[in-house]
């Protein structure tokens, strides 16, 4: 058994490349609210995702954090996940969540949420250990067509949300210390069994600090506010950079971003906000998904923000060395 394929609900699903590639769709900060008062919002982000499925074709979505929010006093969060996951569940397409933030603003926790959306079909969110900090850490593995060789790793992070040790710093939560330890546990091992890195691409929610750029030129797309990131570095970045194997990773939880950028041989990029419900008193980007092609036998990305009317910012990265 692959080192990866860590719980029998993970390998429900075999994840194959087509023709030498291997589309993604990510899909962030849908916020969605349910309510009567919020239908048209909630329709517009349904037709939006709707009709980037159908036009896109992917072979998965990620949605990376933010999805269902503030729904406390509604007591209908279950009601709302499953609208949310019903285009893909239509589309017959897999889909996995990365949690966000404001999803633990819901009158279940984390550890509820996953147990529903273990129960809707074509879900491949699972959790790899109760013991590592959050709740939606996870591998998923992509093989090649034939479904033999794992050709691509998808890593899926829980970063949470506030600070729960506010000595060591206030603001937004971080990777913690023993996520990064698994992860870098399965990179040794993998390299170690394989006699190579099998390329990764990584999501989660809020971006690390290393997202930020200071000449503004340099990046791709709408740098629109600044990344809100966690005062505390905890040292993933760093730690991607040292396992060698992270072709790329993308987040959402920044809005007005949806800029790509390339760090140390690493490609960081944002989703674009799809969702129709705002949370800022101004909210200037039109409504979309990030969309991303791996390629079988290269570590190579091609990625372009996919809206109802066009693509934007088409970007091309290949991670050099071995």
């Amino acid at each position: 058994m692959n080192l990866f394929m860590t719980t029998v609900f993970s390998q429900k699903t075999t994840l194959k490349f087509n023709n030498g590639k291997f589309r993604i769709v990510q899909f962030t900060d849908i916020h969605w609210l349910e309510e009567e008062k919020h239908k048209l919002e909630n329709d517009s982000t349904l037709q939006l995702m709707r009709h980037i499925i159908e036009h896109e074709k992917p072979q998965l979505v990620v949605l990376t954090g933010d999805i269902v929010t503030y729904n406390k006093k509604n007591n209908n969060s279950d009601k709302a996940w499953r609208a949310v996951m019903q285009p893909m569940v239509d589309k017959q397409i897999p889909f996995v969540v990365t949690f966000g933030n404001h999803d633990t603003e819901n009158e279940f926790d984390t550890k509820e949420t996953l147990k529903l959306l273990k129960k809707i079909p074509y879900n491949l969110t699972y959790s790899v250990d109760e013991n590592i900090a959050g709740v939606s850490n996870f591998y998923l593995q992509i093989f090649d067509e034939k479904g033999k060789k794992i050709k691509w790793n998808l890593l899926g992070l829980d970063s949470q949300a506030n600070s729960q040790d506010t000595t060591i710093a206030k603001g937004y939560d971080w990777i913690r210390s023993n996520q990064i330890a698994w992860y870098k546990k399965n990179s040794e091992k993998s390299l170690k069994e394989n006699k190579k890195n099998i390329p990764v691409i990584a999501f989660f929610h809020i971006p690390f600090p290393e997202f930020a750029s200071k000449d503004k030129s340099r990046v791709l797309g709408n740098y629109g506010e600044d990344v809100a990131s966690p005062e505390y570095n905890s040292g993933l970045f760093s730690t991607m950079k040292e396992m060698n194997n992270v072709v790329a990773v993308f987040v959402g939880h920044d809005h007005e971003n949806d800029y790509i950028h390339v760090v140390d041989n690493i490609c960081l990029g944002y989703g674009r906000k799809t969702g129709y419900m705002t949370a800022y008193d101004v909210e200037t980007l039109k409504r979309g998904a990030r969309i991303i092609d791996l390629y079988e036998n290269e570590k190579k990305i091609d990625t372009y923000i996919s809206t109802l009317t066009n693509k934007e910012f088409e970007f091309t990265f290949s991670k050099t060395g071995k």
